[in-house]
């Protein structure tokens, strides 16, 4: 148990740290990280820590994702898996799949960055090795040039986090909605506050994928997705005094917090850029 637990601190961390750890961004909730570690731990029992957690990457990395995950002995055939981009079983009886918002998008990420930690624990012997890269903060001013700003607005801190909290149980529509139109996006997890504007706010930043030139239609996506957020009366009613406005933005908007302060060293940084070939 106390192995289980520390295994997944240190994956939780990770997650965190890369961006990872985030359900209603599609990315993974505590549940199927404590999980995944289960299954690790069950897997490799006389194993330690270390030894665990590069056993993570190097299963996970690797997992056909149409094959569900599962700490069952025999995974009953009353569950069927297609359509499921991430499937992991909880463990109870009946067994039943965890509720999972993951989109083609965030599993994409999710996968490169197992990768990349496999890449990176494949030989913890070596003599430069160390376990901080791990988990060194995603470089979201180093992978992309621009980002969808959503800001969100409210009269008071109060109506702020109601808003908010209805604001981001609706994410996934809006990620969907870029994902249809060909636009890949990469939601960071982190709220950041526009100190210019008076009324109470928070702002997210998407890192826009470019897969080519990126031309986003603000006016039309954010008509869409209040669509969403208006879809009943509860919606309606926060969106009578609260707003939300969406606009695509350059580095030299991107907040500090969100700039990377710690640049990988010459070897991380050869691994990192190689992980793409290394799929």
């Amino acid at each position: 148990m106390q192995k289980f637990q520390t295994l997944l601190r240190c994956i939780k961390l990770w997650a965190r740290k890369r961006g990872l750890h985030c359900h209603y961004l599609g990315f993974f909730a505590g549940i199927h990280l404590a999980i995944l570690a289960a299954y690790v731990c069950r897997k490799f029992p006389d194993a330690s820590v270390s030894g665990l957690f590069a056993v993570f990457f190097q299963t996970f990395a690797h997992w056909p994702w149409q094959v569900p995950v599962s700490l069952h002995d025999e995974l009953t055939t009353c569950l069927h898996s297609e359509g499921r981009l991430m499937p992991i079983v909880m463990p109870c009886t009946p067994p039943e799949f965890c509720a999972s918002t993951v989109t083609k998008g965030s599993l994409k990420k999710i996968r490169e960055e197992l990768t990349r930690g496999y890449v990176l624990t494949r030989d913890p012997l070596r003599h430069d090795f160390q376990w901080s890269w791990l988990f060194e903060p995603f470089p979201y001013d180093q992978k992309y040039q621009q980002f969808l700003r959503i800001a969100l607005r409210a009269p008071t801190i109060a109506e702020l986090g109601d808003w908010a909290g209805w604001v981001k149980s609706r994410f996934r529509f809006l990620i969907l909605k870029l994902e249809r139109a060909g636009i890949e996006c990469d939601p960071c997890p982190s709220e950041e506050v526009d100190h210019t504007d008076n009324d109470p706010n928070v702002v997210f930043y998407w890192g826009l994928i470019p897969k080519r030139i990126i031309q986003v239609d603000t006016s039309s996506l954010k008509g869409d997705f209040m669509e969403d957020l208006t879809n009943d009366v509860y919606g309606t009613v926060k969106c009578t005094h609260s707003d939300v406005t969406i606009s695509v933005v350059g580095l030299p908007q991107l907040p500090k917090s969100m700039c990377s302060r710690v640049y990988p060293p010459a070897v991380h940084a050869a691994l990192y850029d190689g992980l793409r070939g290394h799929r």
